[in-house]
């Protein structure tokens, strides 16, 4: 999931990976079995009936989180999905760009560009019935430091570096004037600002109750402003979200939401074919089969998260660039998009994904040339080749196939290719400490700024490839410094350039398109790009 601050990532961001969530178990059932045993009940799918008899209810197939749903601790994308429709941020990222949910209006700016005036729409009320007041923002933004994990997104808030160092107990640059008001002042100029606080990590927490519950927050107990409150989380089972009757914000039509816990993805379309759920991600192993069945290709929908999938490599294991450039070559992207992931990937031209400024759309698509990859190693004094170890999380069966076939393909380059999978735990502390040599993860934007997809690379502890450059870091703090779009599309187009066919502190591996089948009774569903799922607006027909 540095600071989000920009324009609007999941983090992810299900990285899958995001920010990462998402994934399968492995199972016995294939999807043409899972195909064959369902045609028959076709006519009484999803789109057959929608509700339990106890209202208008959203069943909503999802994997465990197996973790607190707090994405201030952690940042999976699934966490994100259901929290979405919890907690609430002050301000929301749209399609017209910002715009303010828990505001009265947007805020003011300084003319120097550094002091934000905020205002709260008044009465707004928590779920546990509290109202809404500014020193529960001034809470959670501090919350938001303390729990490190996405710290740095407040940054450059005066009194960001006391606080994070433990030197103070509270942010100094959030000053409350009364319950309804406040400002925050930054420590220089920051053009995404505003958007980082769209962001589900800036979400607003009533200060007492989240105290109370302490290890408790986000597993049995939630409370956020959101238009659906939360009535249980069980490990295992699932999530049941309730309408909040006294949302401050009239017309959510919907009950409530039933998110089922369902680790294996075809059992999770088996499902939505049996009418069981109304909402399922079809992955990409089994997206051919379904695709082509004629009783779902309506309800099939398909979006492109902005963000992409690579192959990060440990800098401190691998110093010489020369070597990671050699790894980025050993290995065959438009294989893996044809045939693990079935044309629903593209190999990508550069880290910053089309559509967001710094993207460079003149450069050519990474290669796969084992020959210059031996050259590679042999310049850097290895003309035998290189053991490389490949670390997966088993909770993505996708990512153990790519890095299975990534070490068929290496072979030619003189690359030895260990595949070691480790489960999420492990996963996550690995590389934490640096345990990770070489592993493959995905980051989507938190918000649609180029700020946004460079800055897990050198600011944060779960996407670091423990890689640091001068220059690099210096182009991001111009980034951020200005609001001209030619100067930053300049700018970060230099930098990704730096980090990705320079230094090569990481090799994009491909461009996905996600999809999902969703019942066809239901209107008014939001997926944006950033892989964030709103159901406030949505209905059932």
């Amino acid at each position: 999931m540095k600071k989000t601050l920009a324009g609007i990532a999941l983090g992810c961001v299900l990285a899958v990976s995001l920010t990462a969530c998402g994934g399968s178990k492995s199972t016995e059932t294939t999807a043409a079995d899972a195909s064959a045993e369902t045609s028959a009940t076709a006519e009484s799918s999803a789109a057959e009936t929608t509700t339990d008899g106890s209202g208008k209810i959203v069943r909503v197939a999802a994997v465990d989180p197996q973790v607190a749903l707090d994405p201030q601790q952690y940042t999976y994308s699934i966490v994100m999905k259901i929290i979405d429709n919890i907690t609430e941020s002050l301000l929301t990222t749209t399609e017209n760009g910002l715009e303010p949910t828990l505001l009265a209006s947007m805020p003011t700016i300084s003319d120097d560009q550094m002091t934000y005036s905020f205002e709260l729409l008044p009465d707004v009320k928590f779920h546990n019935g509290e109202t809404l007041k500014a020193s529960d923002v001034k809470y959670s933004y501090e919350r938001l430091v303390k729990m490190a994990k996405m710290a740095t997104l407040l940054e450059n808030v005066v009194g960001y570096d006391e606080l994070s160092a433990g030197t103070a107990d509270e942010l100094s640059g959030i000053e409350v004037q009364d319950d309804t008001h406040f400002t925050i002042q930054l420590k220089k100029p920051y053009a995404p600002f505003l958007s980082v606080l769209s962001t589900a990590y800036c979400a607003i927490y009533p200060q007492d109750a989240c105290e109370e519950a302490g290890d408790n927050w986000g597993m049995s107990v939630l409370y956020g402003t959101g238009p659906f409150k939360m009535d249980s989380y069980q490990t295992g089972v699932g999530v049941t979200l309730s309408r909040f009757e006294d949302y401050h914000d009239d017309g959510v039509k919907l009950d409530g939401l039933d998110y089922k816990f369902i680790e294996d993805v075809n059992t999770q379309v088996l499902e939505y074919q049996k009418g069981n759920v109304d909402y399922v991600d079809v992955d990409p192993s089994i997206y051919p089969v379904y695709s082509s069945n004629p009783d779902l290709k309506d309800q099939m929908h398909g979006f492109q998260p902005t963000g992409c999938y690579s192959l990060t490599v440990n800098s401190k294991t691998f110093p010489d660039a020369k070597v990671r450039e050699a790894i980025a070559l050993s290995i065959d992207r438009k294989s893996i998009c044809d045939s693990i992931l079935h044309g629903t990937a593209t190999v990508p031209t550069s880290y910053i994904p089309a559509g967001i400024i710094g993207h460079d759309d003149s450069l050519p698509e990474f290669e796969y040339n084992p020959e210059q990859a031996k050259q590679l190693l042999a310049e850097a004094g290895y003309p035998d080749g290189i053991d490389l170890r490949v670390t997966v999380n088993t909770k993505y069966q996708g990512n153990v196939a790519i890095a299975t076939a990534f070490q068929q393909q290496a072979k030619a380059a003189g690359i030895n290719v260990e595949v070691e999978q480790v489960d999420s735990a492990a996963w996550s502390d690995m590389k934490k400490s640096g345990g990770v040599d070489c592993g493959i993860a995905n980051w989507y934007v938190d918000y649609a700024d180029p700020e946004s997809m460079l800055y897990p690379m050198t600011k944060t502890d779960t996407n670091s490839s423990f890689w640091h450059n001068d220059e690099f870091d210096q182009l991001l703090e111009d980034g951020i410094a200005t609001t001209d779009d030619a100067e930053r599309q300049e700018i970060y187009a230099k930098a990704e350039h730096i980090m990705t066919r320079e230094d090569w502190a990481t090799t994009p591996l491909y461009n996905e398109t996600k999809f999902y089948l969703l019942n066809p009774k239901i209107s008014g569903f939001q997926m944006d790009s950033t892989f964030r799922m709103f159901w406030k607006n949505a209905d059932i027909q």
